[in-house]
């Protein structure tokens, strides 16, 4: 028995593809920028609930550091395989910076220290952060496609420079700023001397690298993605 063949996409499907994955980046990040902690970050609360989320970093941080050697390439490299592994090496020792940072605040979280800590890195009220890794982790496996992975990077780095707009403004109001590394003035100074800082022009140009038999596949990972990372941020907010 013959099986059908599928029809080839056309041109403009390709483009129609394009079009969304673009748009995707769009609204996920732009719906991120409006999570419920930035929301808890621009109120008149005190400067230690706002901070409270800093504990249940944990494993997104520790996680983050995982994702970054599960994305790198070996051997002889094409160019975009390249890039996807400076990525890799200008990221994966910020988690070194996120627990001084944590040891630094640590006068603020009483409730999370040793054992406390562990507990609620693994508790059920913190599952969101924890699926939020597992996402990443698993569609990194399942794409290795260089293009694909830069794109899944690019997710991260853009909630990211969302989340600085909104904490950056409370650490300094507080002159913690300069004295955090993760959340403040360190972290800040080592990515504006990142040489992997992408435009809209250049995830524009990306997504035209993208495989067109990946291209549908990944609208709805970025948009799970970009969804999972809102969760995630919702769920700190919560703290």
């Amino acid at each position: 028995m013959k099986t059908k063949t599928e029809k080839p996409i056309t041109s403009s499907e390709v483009e129609q593809l394009d079009l969304q994955l673009r748009e995707e980046f769009l609204l996920g990040a732009e719906k991120f920028a409006s999570n419920p902690l930035h929301q808890k970050l621009k109120s008149d609360l005190p400067i230690q609930d706002k901070l409270k989320f800093i504990p249940r970093m944990l494993f997104f941080v520790l996680g983050f550091k995982d994702i970054m050697q599960i994305v790198r390439y070996e051997g002889e490299l094409s160019d975009l395989e390249e890039s996807v592994n400076t990525h890799s090496d200008e990221d994966s020792n910020h988690w070194e910076w996120y627990l001084n940072d944590l040891a630094f605040m640590s006068g603020h979280f009483q409730e999370f220290k040793g054992a406390d800590l562990i507990s609620h890195t693994w508790d059920d009220e913190t599952l969101e952060v924890r699926k939020t890794i597992y996402s990443f982790n698993r569609y990194v496996q399942q794409y290795d496609h260089p293009v694909a992975r830069m794109l899944m990077i690019e997710v991260l780095e853009i909630t990211f420079d969302k989340f600085k707009a909104a904490i950056h403004p409370v650490l300094k109001n507080a002159d913690l700023y300069d004295q955090l590394e993760y959340f403040g003035k360190k972290h800040q100074d080592t990515e504006e001397n990142h040489s992997t800082g992408i435009s809209d022009d250049e995830i524009a140009h990306l997504i035209n690298l993208l495989p067109v038999d990946q291209k549908e596949e990944m609208v709805d990972v970025v948009r799970v993605l970009f969804n999972q990372m809102y969760q995630m941020a919702a769920n700190w907010a919560e703290a």
